[in-house]
């Protein structure tokens, strides 16, 4: 059972991307909120981008211990940022189907990422983790100042998170225009 048990998470940690686009397109169609949903909806939207942004100028994945900068907050900033994104999505489609999409579906995908990217980090740093994971919160952050130092606009490149600024600014664009026609 333990087997098909890491079987399944490996399959449904495969499958994050695939499902994180069906959502956005999910949002694009069926998004029907008036123009309060979407402006009550864009802080999250916006601020869970930036922490995105802010997080994929700093890791190296698999090269270093990412621990500054918005990874003094949390242990999973990328993955609290797309939840903040996903959250005001949701908000601004005001649609029952959507809510539930992400209220199943995100936890499904990211707890066993987070799990298996913890038990990776652990082998691959050892003691460094521990220490880290002893003072970092897993997923939502410390309230606390933290640097930009080390924020690299190349890392951002690399880690493709233009693709996913892209994504949501065309997806903000529609849901805007699709609440104006309910104004």
């Amino acid at each position: 059972m333990g087997e098909y048990r890491t079987g399944l998470f490996t399959r449904l940690i495969s499958k994050r991307t695939t499902f994180g686009w069906i959502f956005l397109i999910l949002v694009a169609i069926l998004g029907n909120g008036k123009i309060l949903h979407f402006f009550c909806g864009l802080p999250f939207v916006l601020f869970g981008e930036y922490i995105r942004i802010l997080s994929a100028g700093i890791i190296k994945k698999n090269e270093v211990l990412a621990k500054e900068g918005t990874y003094a907050l949390c242990r999973h900033p990328l993955y609290f940022g797309s939840f903040l994104i996903s959250f005001g999505l949701a908000i601004m489609s005001n649609n029952l189907f959507i809510y539930a999409y992400f209220a199943i579906f995100f936890p499904l995908f990211y707890i066993p990422t987070i799990l298996k990217e913890e038990r990776f980090l652990k082998s691959k740093f050892g003691n460094e983790f521990e220490n880290y994971r002893r003072n970092v919160p897993v997923f939502f952050p410390k309230l606390k100042p933290f640097g930009f130092k080390n924020f690299s606009f190349h890392q951002f490149k690399k880690n493709k998170e233009h693709v996913n600024c892209l994504m949501i600014g065309i997806l903000i664009i529609i849901l805007l225009i699709k609440s104006c026609n309910k104004f």
